[in-house]
Order: C-alpha cells, then structure tokens, then sequence
C-alpha cells in the first residue's frame, strides 16, 4: 500500500507539471491550443447536462441551439453513464472544474495502471514507474487532452492487459469481473478505445493459440464468457453500432450521427512513415523541424491524429528487451517478462498494422491493410492512426522490461538509481510541450455576452458569420454565459443546417425577415471573424450589413484583449456588434434590388 501512495504521489506532481499551469486554474481554464475549437464543445455538452436537469428537459432533445428547429443529440452515440457522472459532477462543481478533473484524473490514472501492468511483468518498482512514466506522457495523450478529452482516457489499457494476464494465470471470478470491467469503462470512454480493447483480446488469444497451442482451450473459454458478459453489459451502447453495421440500406440519419463515415477519411487519418518517429509539433526545441512535415504525406495532414511520436529513449529500451528475448526465446522460459515480450512485441506490430492506411502501394502492387477490411463492417471508425496509442502501449511496457534488465545486471543501487533517473528525464524532456503554455483561459468573456444575459426575455440570438458549415463550438461556449437560444450549432445533412445555409447572408433583407419570423431578436456580429478570412466576398458582406433597414445598431462593444499575454482566452481582438432584428418590408429590398 505505501509503494502505491507513492507511485500516486509521483504521479500527481508530474501531473502538475506537465499540465502547468492547469493546476493554477482549475476553475478558469482548461487544456488546449490554437487549432481546434472542440473542448468547447465539450463544455458546452456539461452545461447542457446541467442546465436540462434544473430546468425538466430531456437532455437527447435539445431545443437551445439550432433555434427554433432544435437538435436531437441521440442521433449521435450515446454514453448514458458518462453523462450522469458528468451530469453530476457539472452541477457541484462547474463544467470546466469538471473538464479539468477528468484530463488531470486521466494522467494519473494512465500513470498508476501502466506501473500495475510493468509490476506484475517484472517486480520492479523503478522499472514500473518508467513504464507508467513513458504511457502518462506521451504526446499522444497530450494532443487528446487538448482536443478530445473522451480519447484522453487512456488509462483502461494496461488495465485491460492486466486482467488477461489475471485471467489466464488464475482463471477466478475476480479476474473476470475485472476484465469485464475494463472492457466496459473503455466503452464508456469512447467506442475507438471499445473496438481497440476487443482488438488487443484478439491478438492475445492468438499469442495464446501460437504459444500453447491446445493448452489454450481454457483461457480461450473463460475469454468468450468474458466478452459474452461485458455484450449484455454494454447492450445499450453497442446496439446502434451492430444495427449500422448488419443494416443493409444505409440512411441520411446514420451519416449525420457518425455512424457511417467517408472511406476517403481512412486515408487522410492513417498513420505515415514519420509518425511515430518525429518529436510532437508543439516541442520547445524539435517541434519546427517537424512542423516542417505537417501536411506531407511522410508525416500526414493533422496536428493531432499524427501526434504519435513513440520517443527515441523508449524505443532503445523495448529494444534491448526484444533483443534479450530473441537470444533466449528457443531456451526454457525464464520468468514473466521474458514469456510476455513476445506477446507486446506482436502487439506493437498488429497495432501499428491497424494504424496505416487502407493499403500501400507498392510498384504495381496493391497490399491490402486491416482497415480495408474492417471499415466494411464498421464503417463507423474512420481515425485509424489512433490504434497508435496500442503501440505505444507496448512500447512503453517492452521498454519498462528493458529498464528492469538492465539494472539487474547492475550491482551497485547508486548505479541502478542513476540510470533510473536519466531514464526518466530523458522521456520526459522528449515529451515536454511548453512553452507556449497550452491553457486556454475562460474566465474572462466578451463582455457583449454579458449585456445579452441581462436582456430579459425569452429570445433566440443568431451569431454571424453563420456557422455553415459545421457547428461553431464558441458560440455555443458563449450560450453557456447568456443562456438564450441560439440558431447557430446546427449539424450537418439536417434540414435545419440546409436552412441555415439559406440565411448566410445577412445583409439581404430577406434574411432579416425570416430571421425576424423565426424569433430572433438579436443579431451578434463578429467583425474579426468576417476580416480574417482574407476573402472580398466577406468584407464587401460585413460594410452592407449596416444597410440592412431591418437592422438596428444597439451597441458597438470594443475588442478586448487577453490579461495574460502567455495564456490564450477566449476574448475577442475586434468589435462585436449588436444589432436588434425589425419587422422587415421585404418590397424595400426588391425597389433597392432594382
């Protein structure tokens, strides 16, 4: 109990570090960086959890955004324990306190399960807490914190690995339920860590299969009833997915939910050659040489998805442990460690299989991948590179077998604690990501959403530009402080984004009186975001807007600037205007037309 009240301990103060200056503003702010706009999405999800309960709305049936047709939420998938923990926690505490706890939760946690999984392997301590070391923090994790908090709950796969280990050794009820357990918090993550988690299970009966051959009969018994548990476990959650997938029409519905996705995306989210070797983009000192690739297909199109970088320390300890392994693999196996590299050693490979492309071109030839065949029957994943985190899993163990190794073959302690430090140090300053802080403050906001809140009345704002083409995730973060109803936020391929494509223009004064007809009220006008597009259209539509006779100026706010020129906020540089929707002559348009 006290080497894990250290290790937990440890765990929390790299956390702290790592994340700076998060643990400063647990209530303020929240990871990210200048690229995406989705953990305000995600903020926004909390609030809305909070805001239907106190007010007795169903919370699959949202009538605040996409105003006044409104957005059915069920039609994308669903996590029913999530958002009741969510629910809960954004109530006491807040939804960026509950943002925050959940991201720094996840390093810890990532943390303490690897050091559980490498401790079983090897019974050594440091060695465990190198592993644990590597997984927390990779960039990989860092680049879901900042983008996809659900993706950043990392910290199920050494459980998982743990308990087929458990359950192959000891074959018990415990064993079981903790495997059934794994599989349904990573479900409850996300359906990418679902589908990896019955991946990895699926390599490990085949290592058992290869390795034991009819002996394996048992383990491979007690690992159906395993996943026949978690299925009626996990019933509600997996039968949208299993109805998608054995359906033979495919319908609009489906698309719109995320359930059917582009087989061109397969391409753009795979991983590349330079993936998994180059250093994160956001490096202090490596990152602009590997800003140099972005977008080349040897290293690929997105900051995020391609953020894979395994570390080159790493890497030399899993390949000292593979090493030792094939020297000694055709003699008797001489303890855990050495009966397990085989198995992460096919892992790692499976895994970083999974994560390329549909297939490789090669001269004439055409060499199909696992993902061709997969996305036939669940065309719903699309990201495949994030099978990445499987490799780095392994590598990070393989490379945790490697430290204890090495330090076995060491006899002084002061050695043994020296190599354990560099070890350490090494990684982290491969992973390290500041400066720039990656903290985006939310504590102060435009103050034009601060004048809509006191507006009394139950109205609909509508946010220009409109967002047309997919939902603007800050303007549905600004609802969340004036709490009016919005039209912005509308999902694609539904017939309110279609109308809202038909209302983009909004110095035509026919907008203005279908605006008018829907409820709307007020009119918030981003002048920054019409400029900053660089586009003539858009600047000629922002100098007509004031022309539009069914507008009238309110108030004019003027642009704020963040209090803290190294932490990014979310107030605006320039002029937010206010303009209050009349009753409009649609024949004054056509007289000014002609």
């Amino acid at each position: 109990m006290k080497k894990i009240l250290i290790v937990v301990l440890i765990f929390t103060g790299l956390t702290a570090v790592m994340t700076f200056p998060l643990i400063k503003g647990l209530t303020s702010s929240f990871p990210g960086f200048h690229s995406t706009d989705e953990p305000y999405g995600v903020l926004w999800y909390s609030w809305w959890l909070k805001y239907s309960s106190l007010h007795g709305l169903a919370s699959y049936a949202c009538p605040v955004i996409a105003a006044p047709f409104g957005v059915v939420l069920s039609q994308a998938p669903q996590y029913p324990l999530n958002d009741f923990i969510t629910r809960l926690s954004t109530i006491a505490f807040g939804a960026v306190t509950t943002y925050n706890l959940a991201i720094l939760f996840s390093f810890v946690l990532a943390g303490l399960c690897a050091y559980f999984l490498v401790y079983h392997i090897t019974n050594d301590f440091f060695a465990s807490v190198y592993s644990g070391v590597i997984y927390s923090f990779l960039p990989y994790h860092f680049a879901r914190a900042w983008q996809h908090p659900s993706l950043a709950q990392i910290q199920y796969f050494p459980l998982l690995l743990l308990s087929l280990f458990l359950l192959k050794e000891k074959s018990n009820r415990a064993s079981v339920a903790l495997l059934v357990l794994s599989l349904a918090l990573s479900a409850l993550s996300s359906y990418y860590y679902l589908y990896f988690s019955l991946i990895i299970i699926g390599v490990y009966a085949m290592f058992i299969v290869i390795i034991e051959k009819r002996n394996s009969l048992h383990t491979l018994k007690l690992l159906l009833i395993c996943l026949v548990l978690a299925c009626i476990l996990l019933m509600p959650l997996l039968y949208p997915i299993l109805k998608t997938s054995l359906s033979p029409h495919k319908t609009a519905s489906m698309v719109a939910g995320g359930y059917i996705r582009p087989f061109e995306d397969l391409f753009a989210q795979s991983a590349r050659p330079l993936s998994y070797l180059l250093p994160a983009s956001v490096h202090p000192l490596f990152g602009r040489f590997t800003e140099r690739f972005v977008g080349s297909p040897l290293y690929g199109m997105s900051f995020t998805e391609h953020t894979l970088y395994l570390g080159l320390t790493p890497f030399f300890m899993a390949f000292i442990a593979f090493r030792q392994w094939r020297r000694r693999r055709k003699g008797p196996v001489e303890n855990r460690a050495s009966a397990y590299i085989g198995f992460f050693a096919l892992l790692a490979l499976m895994a970083w299989l999974f994560s390329q492309p549909p297939w490789w071109k090669i001269g004439g030839l055409k060499l199909y991948m696992p993902s061709v065949f997969m996305y036939r029957v669940l065309p719903m994943f699309r990201a495949y590179c994030r099978f990445g985190i499987v490799v780095m899993l392994a590598i990070a163990v393989l490379a945790g077998i490697g430290l204890a190794l090495i330090r076995a073959k060491c006899r002084s302690s002061r050695i043994k604690a020296f190599i354990v430090v560099v070890a350490c140090a090494a990684v982290l300053f491969e992973f390290w990501n500041y400066p720039p802080l990656k903290t985006i403050n939310v504590s102060s906001v435009p103050a034009a959403y601060l004048w809509l809140k006191k507006q009394p009345g139950d109205f609909i704002i509508a946010e220009y530009p409109l967002d047309t083409e997919s939902p603007n995730e800050l303007y549905k973060f600004h609802q969340t402080v004036h709490e009016k109803m919005i039209i912005n936020g509308t999902i694609p391929k539904t017939f309110a984004h279609r109308f809202a494509q038909s209302i983009a223009q909004l110095s035509n004064i026919r907008t203005t009186a279908t605006l008018y007809r829907m409820g709307v009220k007020y009119v918030v006008i981003h002048r920054e975001a019409y400029l900053k597009t660089g586009l003539i259209e858009q600047k000629e539509e922002l100098g007509r807007i004031p022309s539009n006779p069914a507008l009238r100026l309110v108030k004019s706010f003027p642009g704020q600037m963040c209090p803290d020129k190294d932490i990014r906020c979310i107030l605006e540089p320039g002029v937010i205007d206010i303009y209050e929707v009349m009753k409009a002559n649609t024949s004054m348009g056509r007289e000014k037309a002609l």
